[in-house]
């Protein structure tokens, strides 16, 4: 990786400022995202998509987030704070 220094307007730093705080990245980590889809660079994204593929549907019989959560808890929210007295 090589360092470098760019300007950057007062928007355009505003912006990727909110972006890299709601993304949880440094901006840095936000330009080089952007320069790699404006050069066509993959990025990782087809490595990414790939994983995605060979893993889609090992768990097929597992049950649903609503089922499973239910089995993991047990009783409803509303059961367990009438219980509690609120």
């Amino acid at each position: 990786m090589r360092r470098t220094q760019i300007y950057l307007t007062e928007e355009q730093d505003r912006i990727l400022t909110e972006r890299a705080r709601a993304s949880r990245v440094s901006k840095a980590a936000l330009i080089r995202q952007a320069l790699d889809a404006a050069l066509g660079i993959d990025g990782g994204g087809e490595g990414r998509r790939q994983v995605i593929r060979s893993t889609s549907g090992i768990l097929a019989d597992a049950p649903d987030w609503p089922e499973w959560l239910a089995s993991v808890r047990g009783r409803s929210a509303d059961e367990r704070l009438t219980q509690l007295g609120l």
